[in-house]
């Protein structure tokens, strides 16, 4: 089912040229991140004057990367998959397991999407801060709450098209 989430008409790869896009940012945020723990390392062990904030920076960060990466990756069937059943259980059972797990992941990812919007709120309301370098936390939850939603949209895609496609005839 990879790739199979595409929009016909005027911009067919619109959506997967903007997930490759958010995907690129997530790949920069990563480069960046491994530059400042390299300069961190270098900075405490060779000069002993450590980088302020780079602990907070790095997990902002690999939040961000995981967040951008992960709907890109689940348009590109490039997420980890068990396939332990899919012998015994056919084509059809192979379906419905693929709709049962694409209405589940999107049930789930609709309460967090609530709960972590919820929090980025709360966050900007109550000025929450990093504690060494004061960034604002709501960023971060925001940016994973746009995360978790393209990944939703993704698997509503890809289960749109996949009863489009219908159930598969007999083995």
């Amino acid at each position: 089912m990879a790739g199979d989430f595409k929009i016909t008409g005027g911009a067919p790869d619109l959506p997967e040229r903007l997930l490759r896009g958010v995907a690129l940012a997530g790949g920069l945020v990563l480069i960046a991140i491994m530059l400042l723990v390299s300069a961190a390392v270098f900075a405490r062990y060779v000069v002993n004057q450590p980088i302020l904030g780079d602990q907070e920076l790095v997990e902002i960060g690999m939040s961000l990367v995981v967040m951008m990466a992960m709907p890109f990756a689940a348009l590109k069937g490039a997420h980890i998959r068990v396939d332990i059943l899919d012998g015994p259980i056919g084509r059809r059972g192979r379906f419905w397991g693929d709709v049962f797990a694409r209405v589940v992941s999107c049930f789930v990812l609709f309460l967090l999407i609530r709960k972590t919007w919820d929090k980025a709120w709360d966050a900007r309301e109550y000025g929450d801060v990093t504690n060494m370098i004061e960034i604002p936390v709501w960023i971060a939850y925001g940016a994973i709450s746009v995360g978790m939603a393209l990944f939703a949209v993704v698997l509503a895609g890809q289960l749109f098209n996949q009863f489009r496609r219908a159930v598969p005839a007999r083995e």
